[in-house]
């Protein structure tokens, strides 16, 4: 059994296939038999997990009660639905009109609702109650009861602290007597705890012509106006100067380097050190001096 609120309004949903409540506090589950793993598919086309399938009797404003069989229990969703559909099979008529919701079985109104403004959806008012109870099938997920003198289990509740504030707070009678036995190292704890690693920073050139990068990028679906669709880069690492030049096939860019280098090391009386590519396979068994 669960302990369940309605926090007010149901969403009356015309496109929902099926009634979907969220649980807001649960007070104990009884185990079945195991079914397969359930799960909908919501607008953006994700995958939720269904949690548990069952019959939710709910209080409308009315004073009527409203059972809702096979409903799918979904944590993770914001808003309970109640699906038009589901609705219909039940004997039930649903009118709208006038930002006016009306619930109906055999000509008698059982339930009201009103537009919410902002939202533009029908909500079905009830009356908020922590009290009901509603039978639950559990499917596909295997859940126990909390040890509620799990030491671990306070560990948590009480924002991860150390088990000496923990001993302390049972020696002074705020907690009740805590088994410790399954105190055992916080995976959540140590992770909170970690830090980065520290990376040295890149070796720098400290002189020009020292370290070129090279790259080259294309083809363009669009070529230039005299018809070249890649081009190549050498950005001197000291500098950061940059040299661009234009081709119309990758097998210019060695041409396109020999040029380059004849005219850095004639213009700075330095030499080309190194060449650093993405070894792209440009440049491999093509140089002759």
């Amino acid at each position: 059994k669960f302990s369940f609120s309605t926090k007010k309004h149901l969403v009356v949903k015309l496109g929902a296939t099926t009634n979907i409540m969220f649980l807001c506090r649960v007070a104990r589950v009884t185990e079945s038999q195991m079914m397969p793993k359930r799960s909908i598919y919501v607008g953006d086309g994700k995958s939720v997990n269904v949690e548990a399938i069952g019959h939710f009797r709910l209080l409308l404003s009315t004073g009527y009660y409203l059972d809702l069989i096979d409903t799918f229990v979904v944590p993770s969703f914001r808003r309970n639905l109640v699906s038009v559909s589901c609705l219909d099979k039940l004997g039930y008529c649903c009118s709208f009109g006038n930002n006016y919701f009306s619930l109906s079985i055999n000509s008698n109104t059982v339930g009201t609702g009103s537009l919410m403004v902002y939202d533009n959806l029908y909500l079905l008012d009830t009356v908020a109650s922590y009290n009901e109870t509603l039978n639950v099938e559990s499917r596909g997920t295997k859940r126990k009861m909390d040890n509620e003198k799990s030491s671990s289990l306070w560990h948590k509740r009480l924002g991860h602290i150390s088990r000496n504030r923990v001993e302390r707070l049972v020696s002074d009678g705020i907690l009740d007597s805590i088994d410790f036995s399954d105190f055992d190292v916080c995976i959540e704890c140590i992770k909170g705890k970690q830090t980065k690693t520290k990376k040295l920073g890149a070796k720098r050139a400290i002189d020009v012509l020292e370290l070129i990068h090279t790259d080259i990028c294309g083809p363009f679906p669009t070529p230039s106006w005299n018809g070249q669709r890649y081009f190549v880069s050498f950005i001197d690492d000291y500098s950061r100067y940059a040299y661009l030049f234009l081709l119309h096939e990758k097998s210019q860019v060695l041409d396109m380097f020999k040029s380059f280098k004849a005219e850095v090391e004639n213009q700075l009386s330095k030499r080309i050190k190194q060449v650093r590519s993405d070894r792209g396979g440009e440049y491999y068994g093509r140089y002759d001096g």
